[in-house]
């Protein structure tokens, strides 16, 4: 099974440089076999593990320092799956080297760098960026995608979305997320965040509460892992986002995201890893749909701890739209306007009020 052979036509070929291979491994092999999108390279600070997964999925170079991989100039893409805290920096890095850049959530840490961000994707708008929001990318959630803009559920009253997923895995085997700079906040919650916005538009104001559970506490994770928050849109309409991270968790039944969305003439709830839906629209009986068939594109290695399927959702996206010629989203700006959601809600929970966002 080491081939789905599901792949989109991109419309030419792109060679891809991918850095980070915790997370990133997961698109070294969902891009296995692809006709048009070749990894050239493959790059992480421990070389010994480039050097496997460049051997297991016969990638013809590795590297453990990215400044060698980016010197390439059979690379067109970089995407970068390394911690949190280092996106800015190799963000950077791969502008300067002309590539385009492809980069897993949450895009940067801080405000301060998603303004720097926005800066050099605006100086030089010969290269492009995208966000590698996977949660938009799953099977559910491109199918809720289309009822929407095809207007089956009519206008949105009200949008609810949530990850909750029990993390003592990532605690325990992820040991640069107890060093500084780590923020669960921006690492999770840019999935629930990013999906609402994606449908009720820019955020005026949030008001946020966060706690620390004792998992967290046991794991010697030092920070918050258990958020909700309230959301005013522009567009005067309201919100709500759940992001759970200490607990034990009902993995058949319930999901680690869901995306609730009602509407005037439908109500469409995504649901993943289950890869199912909860739908009823107007004049219709409620159903519950189900989307079997795509379990092996998206839990194809390492089960649903690595999202193979989605990554190569997005790349094929980006892909195709820089063949295109058109903006690929989420891009920067769009990126950017995540992480103001992002530090608002940082900022009212240490503040303990309502906090407006910044718009640029």
């Amino acid at each position: 099974m080491e081939g789905h052979g599901r792949f989109t036509a991109i419309g030419r070929e792109y060679g891809i440089g991918i850095v980070g291979l915790g997370e990133g491994k997961g698109l070294v092999k969902g891009l296995a076999g692809h006709p048009e999108l070749k990894v050239v390279a493959v790059c992480d600070a421990n070389e010994q593990l480039a050097e496997s997964i460049a051997r297991q999925y016969g990638v013809p170079y590795y590297y453990g320092n990215l400044a060698d991989m980016l010197a390439r100039e059979d690379i067109d893409i970089v995407a970068i799956y390394t911690p949190d805290q280092l996106h800015f920096t190799h963000i950077r890095q791969s502008f300067e080297a002309g590539k385009h850049v492809l980069c897993t959530k949450p895009l940067v840490s801080t405000l301060d760098e998603a303004r720097e961000v926005l800066a050099y994707v605006r100086a030089n708008p010969q290269r492009q960026l995208m966000v590698g929001q996977s949660s938009r990318f799953f099977g559910p959630m491109q199918h809720q995608r289309e009822a929407y803009e095809t207007g089956k559920l009519g206008t949105l009253s009200f949008a609810e979305t949530q990850y909750v997923h029990d993390m003592r895995w990532f605690y325990n085997e992820r040991t640069w997320a107890r060093e500084g700079g780590f923020d669960l906040l921006f690492a999770c919650c840019s999935h629930p965040v990013d999906l609402i916005r994606w449908y009720m538009g820019d955020v005026e104001e949030v008001s946020a509460y966060a706690s620390r559970s004792d998992i967290a506490d046991a794991s010697g994770f030092d920070g918050n892992d258990t958020f909700v928050v309230n959301l005013k849109f522009a567009n005067g309409k309201i919100g709500r986002v759940l992001g759970l991270y200490g607990l034990e968790h009902l993995h058949q039944t319930r999901p680690w995201i869901e995306v609730a969305l009602y509407g005037t003439k439908g109500t469409f709830i995504g649901k993943y890893p289950q890869l199912e839906a909860q739908i009823k629209y107007e004049g219709e009986k409620e159903r519950t749909e189900h989307y079997f068939e795509d379990i092996y594109h998206y839990f194809q290695f390492e089960g649903v701890n690595h999202h193979a399927g989605e990554f190569v959702n997005y790349t094929e996206h980006f892909a195709r739209c820089l063949h295109q010629g058109v903006p690929a989203m989420p891009d920067a700006e769009d990126g950017f306007k995540t992480i103001a959601t992002l530090e608002a809600i940082r900022k009212s929970i240490r503040e303990g009020c309502p906090v407006r966002v910044e718009v640029r």
